[in-house]
């Protein structure tokens, strides 16, 4: 993986890179948090012929923090930057991997454009941006509640983290260390922009879009709503159903076997269809929910 900064919309964007052109991978992290929290899916990646792209956010990582907090700090925002960043780093087309934040990212991007071949999601259940839409699809605690606070405590990193990652610290602290360098406006803009409407109705987008889209849940997330998430009609999700693992918030972290065995057979499954949809029946719909133990 090479290390590189992108200029995108006056944003220095850091980024790991494996391989210019191929089929890419983009793989999206979530809120607070880093490129680095998919160490763990980089070497299936690579090993399985894919060139792989792995940025920071802006107000994340190693990546600036926006001049333009309102608009940069959303959905929208958000995706508009990783398209333009794909499309300077030359990717005519590519997966998305978005975890949390970077699912919801996924979701705008998949949406609005075919540039996007397919979207697997973890950690993301798609709602109608409203407050009652995503009160049904999120679980309300006051550790949950840190993912719009524009200040963290040092106390408030520890449990925002642990919740995040399922997990005691990893990487010498890292993840703590990135926690707390995240711009506050970002936790701050997205739960404002998100409550406000700004974006897709991820729901109807879901419900209704005949395009590759996979989801591998984590049965034990303290974020999400697992009843929800069951309760969704996904028009077109790989193998009928959501795959459920055994595991928080974070499946790609805690359990980086059984996601990557999932994530590496969505994708191939994806290149041997063409890119068309695989695993449904003939309506396309669920046939049941596919739990990974292993």
């Amino acid at each position: 993986m090479i290390a590189r900064t992108c200029l995108v919309g006056g944003v220095r964007v850091r980024l790991l890179q494996h391989r210019a052109g191929g089929t890419a991978v983009l793989l999206v992290h979530g809120n607070s948090s880093c490129k680095e929290i998919f160490s763990k899916q980089i070497p299936a990646l690579r090993d399985g012929g894919f060139s792989i792209v792995v940025p920071d956010l802006p107000g994340h990582g190693e990546s600036d923090d926006s001049r333009t907090p309102s608009s940069t700090y959303s959905f929208p925002g958000y995706a508009r930057t990783l398209l333009s960043l794909m499309k300077r780093l030359g990717y005519a087309a590519f997966h998305v991997v978005g975890w949390s934040l970077g699912g919801h990212i996924g979701i705008e991007m998949w949406a609005s454009d075919r540039a996007v071949r397919s979207l697997l999601l973890t950690g993301t259940p798609p709602v109608r941006l409203d407050p009652s839409g995503v009160a049904a699809g999120f679980r309300w605690t006051a550790t949950t509640a840190l993912a719009g606070r524009s200040r963290f405590a040092s106390d408030d990193v520890t449990r925002y983290v642990r919740a995040m990652m399922g997990t005691s610290p990893a990487l010498g602290g890292y993840f703590d260390r990135m926690a707390a360098r995240t711009d506050g406006r970002a936790r701050k803009w997205m739960v404002t922009n998100g409550l406000a409407g700004r974006g897709i109705d991820q729901l109807k987008a879901v419900s209704e879009i005949n395009r590759p889209l996979g989801v591998v849940q984590g049965i034990h997330d303290p974020f999400v709503r697992m009843d929800y998430i069951r309760s969704i009609f996904f028009k077109n999700v790989w193998t009928g159903a959501p795959v459920e693992i055994e595991a928080g918030h974070a499946p790609h972290w805690e359990r980086p076997k059984a996601f990557n065995s999932k994530m590496m057979e969505f994708l191939m499954d994806r290149i041997s269809s063409g890119g068309q949809p695989g695993g449904l029946g003939t309506n396309g719909q669920h046939r049941g929910f596919h739990r990974q133990d292993a």
